[in-house]
């Protein structure tokens, strides 16, 4: 079993990640929701990303075509440019979904501030270095984490406020929060002991794979789950 998942880790995401993806797309032919919109673009373009940073598998090869010698000899041949692109798009994306799900004016502008500050500090870290083709944006996973838990967090607040609070089991982006809280606590400590991630470690190795497998595994399913029983509950 163990050596299934880990043979098999990387379609398994890439399914879990198409389930989530498609099922929200169902949900929003059947219930019109400009908001949640954002958060089913930024499950697709997380899916997209993920498939198309596989290239480097073939960059692995040595074909004989002056393209692929081109990308081969280039930064190209390494995926960190597309991740730095990701990291910047999903932050923002998150944050829209977030602020558009707010009514009041100080927690949106509290979201707002938090990506132009990310923006900001991308902009002149990748402008006055060559990092952007060969490594992320310095503590991007910690601040990344602080930003989804903040948008998280004034979410929860905002949703205690409101006459919402009764029938929170009816809102998709309820299970959607608690998903992405979960994953980034989960996740997050995994990168940042990334320098652990050697083949001579392999406890932490088998560990590391394991854990960030079953925690997508379970983010992306309960995202599935809250779009599906959301979409049920609201027919009742």
């Amino acid at each position: 079993m163990k050596e299934f998942l880990f043979d098999n880790s990387t379609i398994i995401t890439n399914a879990v990640e198409f389930i989530a993806a498609l099922s929200g797309t169902l949900y929003l032919r059947k219930n019109k929701n400009s908001v949640l919109k954002i958060f089913v673009i930024y499950l697709w373009l997380t899916f997209f990303t993920e498939l198309v940073g596989h290239y480097t598998y073939i960059m692995q090869n040595n074909y004989s075509y002056d393209w692929f010698v081109k990308i081969k000899n280039s930064y190209f041949c390494y995926n960190r440019w597309l991740y730095n692109v990701y990291s910047f798009l999903a932050i923002g994306l998150i944050g829209l979904f977030y602020s558009n799900l707010m009514s009041t004016k100080l927690f949106q502008i509290i979201i707002r501030s938090i990506f132009i500050a990310y923006s900001l500090f991308a902009f002149v870290f990748f402008t006055f270095t060559d990092g952007f083709f060969l490594r992320s944006l310095p503590y991007n996973y910690i601040f990344g984490a602080v930003a989804v838990c903040a948008y998280v967090i004034l979410y929860f607040i905002e949703l205690m406020r409101s006459d919402e609070i009764l029938t929170y089991y009816k809102l998709p982006s309820f299970y959607v929060s608690i998903a992405l809280l979960l994953w980034y606590l989960c996740a997050t400590p995994l990168f940042i002991f990334d320098s652990y991630f050697l083949a001579v470690n392999t406890d932490f190795v088998s560990f590391r794979y394991l854990l960030l497998l079953f925690i997508n595994i379970f983010t992306y399913l309960c995202y599935t789950f809250g779009f599906w029983y959301s979409l049920k509950k609201s027919k009742e």
